[in-house]
């Protein structure tokens, strides 16, 4: 990466949203698999809620409730859950997984996890607390504990692994594109069934789809010598073409994609005009947004700042040279970010789940950056999902604020700690 291109580390919040989230997408593409989280009720309330569950589903997944009493206790007793579990959901595979109390607790979950786990059916562990993980993270924690269950793939193996979860139609415009350009597959990971793990070795090319996986692939070239992709992630136009020559290359197959990007962004041109020259701001944290910015920045917005909870200078380096001369931020403190918004007036902020509806209440034209962790934005089948998350809030926008019917920044103060006020004017 070129040493022109830095971050600003900041002594923010980098963790707003909990690890545990990542299970509402997981469970869902590992379908012969059962998560149990060790947590509290809070724990609980919050997968009941943020996922959405209804009374008549019945989830892959559960919260074994730590009570009082489990305080004084060496070890939490689960041997009865993982038999009840076993017996009602015949899964293949379980995960148990950490939250911030138990942590705190120093319950010993590597063997906490080893006393239940047998050879029909392992238990593994999966760190995902909230006090070191931001919730598309644990991700990553769920793909380590996966690693060793995956087939050794000899030298002269050459074939992709996909890294990262994506939905099945995502997961089959990848292997199809591939087929096309005549690349070789093994797999993905994760894959659907725990049994269907891809074989990785030394000839194994991995291909990261997701931007918060850099210590699962970099387990994977440490431990079985595989090749990790430096490329672009497959995110707009001018991701995907650059993720696949870059691929395409490792086989020794020369591609010229320019065609095939030249008509997705025609295909989104109505919502490029839009967003050409509009300035927005990332305040999110998922993980995604230096990819998305460098999207926003090929389609003619300006972005203004990018914060993100952290940057990999060696997993993220070829979306960091896109990036060049965008305020990059990790950890960013939010107290300073609410008067850089209130300055700088952007058209649009990607903010984290807990900051957007209060920004929206102020009239700042807000975007959930959760919405694209669980919607289908990957690849040449996603382009109009990824463009139509930002365009969406706009045109709401557009469409309210001349009924009167949209809040408004006037020229008051909007508060971002007691004591403190920020004067804000009419964007």
């Amino acid at each position: 990466m070129p040493p022109k291109v830095q971050f600003t580390r900041e002594d923010g919040l980098y963790h707003s949203f909990c690890g545990l989230v990542s299970v509402g997408w997981l469970y869902q593409k590992i379908k012969d698999s059962f998560f149990l989280i060790l947590g509290t009720h809070t724990c609980a309330h919050l997968l009941q809620n943020t996922l959405g569950v209804m009374i008549f589903a019945r989830p892959r997944f559960a919260v074994s409730l730590l009570e009082e009493a489990d305080l004084s206790s060496s070890q939490p007793q689960i041997a009865d859950q993982i038999a009840e579990i076993k017996r009602e959901h015949k899964p293949s595979v379980i995960f148990l997984l950490s939250s911030c109390t138990p942590e705190v607790m120093k319950v010993e979950f590597e063997g906490l996890a080893h006393s239940v786990s047998t050879p029909e059916v392992p238990v593994l562990f999966v760190p995902a607390s909230g006090l070191d993980f931001t919730f598309s993270q644990s991700e990553d924690s769920v793909l380590q504990a996966l690693l060793p269950f995956c087939p050794v793939a000899p030298p002269e193996d050459k074939r992709i692994v996909f890294l990262g979860s994506v939905n099945d139609a995502i997961a089959d415009d990848f292997a199809l594109e591939a087929a096309r350009l005549g690349l070789p597959v093994a797999g993905f990971l994760p894959a659907n069934h725990f049994h269907e793990l891809p074989p990785i070795g030394p000839g194994t090319v991995i291909a990261p789809l997701q931007p918060f996986l850099p210590k699962a692939a970099n387990l994977l070239a440490n431990e079985r010598g595989a090749t990790v992709l430096s490329s672009l992630f497959p995110f707009g136009p001018d991701g995907c073409r650059n993720f696949w020559e870059e691929l395409a290359a490792h086989f020794g197959v020369k591609v010229d994609l320019a065609e095939r990007e030249a008509a997705a962004w025609e295909r989104i041109k109505e919502h490029t005009e839009l967003l050409r020259g509009k300035k927005v701001f990332f305040a999110a944290d998922t993980l995604l947004e230096l990819p998305l910015a460098r999207f926003l920045r090929a389609a003619g917005a300006e972005v203004i700042e990018c914060s993100t909870p952290y940057i990999n200078r060696r997993f993220h380096a070829r979306e960091l040279e896109r990036l060049d001369g965008v305020r990059l931020v990790e950890q960013a403190n939010f107290e300073r970010q609410l008067r850089s918004i209130a300055e700088e007036q952007p058209d649009l902020v990607i903010s984290n789940i807990i900051t957007a509806n209060p920004l929206i209440g102020r009239g700042v034209v807000a975007k959930w950056g959760t919405e694209f962790i669980f919607s289908p934005i990957h690849g040449w089948a996603g382009v109009n999902t990824l463009v139509g998350l930002f365009t969406k809030s706009m045109r709401r926008h557009a469409r309210l604020d001349p009924l009167g019917l949209d809040p408004v920044w006037t020229a008051g103060v909007m508060p971002s700690a007691p004591g403190d006020v920020i004067p804000l004017t009419q964007g």
